[in-house]
Formats: C-alpha cells, sequence, structure tokens
C-alpha cells in the first residue's frame, strides 16, 4: 500500500498514525536499513547467532560392499556463507541402517565438505546388523570462505556384506547452520 498523502502543506515535528491515514510503502519510501526488530532486514551478525539454515532430506535406500567412502545418494545439501568468519554447524541423520547378515557387519559414516579440493570434516562411526538403526552425527566447520559449499553425509562398508541406509522408506537428512563467528 502506498501512503496516502494527508496535507499538502510540509509537516514538522511528530508525524502521528492519524497524520499517515494508512501505511508506508517500505520497499520504496524509506531508505537506510530497517532494525530486525521492526520488521527489516538489516539485522546485524552478532558472534554465536544463527544466520541462515537450510535441510536436505532422502528416502532413497543406498547399497554398497565397497571399504572405500560412497555418498549416501541425494543426502547433499549446499551453503553459501555470508562472511568468512562464519562457522558452518552440520547435522546428518542417517536412518534405516542394516546389513545384510553378519553380526560383525558395521558401517562407517562421515559428513563430507566437497567444495574446494573437499574435506572429511567428521568422522562417526556406527556398527549394526539389526534392521532400523539410526546414527546421528555432528560437526562445526571453519571454512573461511564466502563461496559455495557443498555437504554430504558418505559411508562405506567395514566389512564385505551389503550395508543399506533408508530401508523400508526411512528419511535421512542433512542441515547446515551458518553462525556468525
Amino acid at each position: 500500500m502506498a501512503l496516502t498523502v494527508v496535507k499538502t502543506t510540509a509537516l514538522s515535528g511528530t508525524i502521528t498514525n492519524a497524520q499517515l491515514a494508512g501505511s508506508i510503502e517500505l520497499t520504496s519510501k524509506v531508505t537506510g536499513t530497517l532494525p530486525a526488530g521492526n520488521g527489516g532486514t538489516g539485522r546485524t551478525a552478532v558472534t554465536g547467532n544463527v544466520l541462515q539454515v537450510i535441510r536436505a532430506s532422502t528416502t532413497t535406500t543406498t547399497t554398497t560392499t565397497s571399504t572405500s567412502m560412497v555418498d549416501i545418494t541425494s543426502l547433499t545439501v549446499d551453503i553459501t556463507p555470508s562472511a568468512t568468519s562464519s562457522k558452518i554447524y552440520v547435522i546428518m541423520h542417517v536412518a534405516g541402517i542394516a546389513s545384510e547378515s553378519s553380526a560383525t557387519s558395521g558401517v562407517t559414516l562421515q559428513i563430507y565438505r566437497a567444495s574446494g579440493f573437499g574435506t572429511a570434516i567428521n568422522m562417526g562411526f556406527g556398527s549394526t546388523n539389526q534392521l532400523g538403526q539410526n546414527a546421528t552425527l555432528t560437526a562445526l566447520d571453519s571454512p573461511s570462505s564466502t563461496s559455495a559449499l557443498t555437504y554430504k553425509g558418505q559411508m562405506r562398508n567395514r566389512e564385505v556384506n551389503n550395508i543399506s541406509v533408508n530401508i523400508s522408506n526411512d528419511t535421512s537428512s542433512i542441515t547446515v547452520m551458518e553462525i556468525a563467528g
């Protein structure tokens, strides 16, 4: 809604709501930065504040016999930090982990930053021969970058049997949060 003119002469002093007789079009009639508390986007980054949150999830089953790390299908998220001082907090939840049959079978999971030269930022370990087991890994990354970053979930088999995640339409997810540094 555009600003409604109440008087044709210049207003001075404090302008009241009655004088406005409507609302102010903030996108074109106000200059400068409005404080976030007043509906603006000019929030200043205070150390420790969460600046953005991005989440991806998948129900696609991934199965491997590989003892080398493989990507968990569709468990990937991209984020572009707003400052080089920002940290990226990553939470990865992998659901429905199952092995073929062996009680000694197991899976190693990791959160992997695929940007730049690629970095495994957190190694987690889980072992199961039970259907429906879950694992959650967290990591706090300091990428020192304002370029787009890709984080993904990876897994590898510790033995020779098939290892699967997201069996029975389970949902795995990866969430990244930019934390002001």
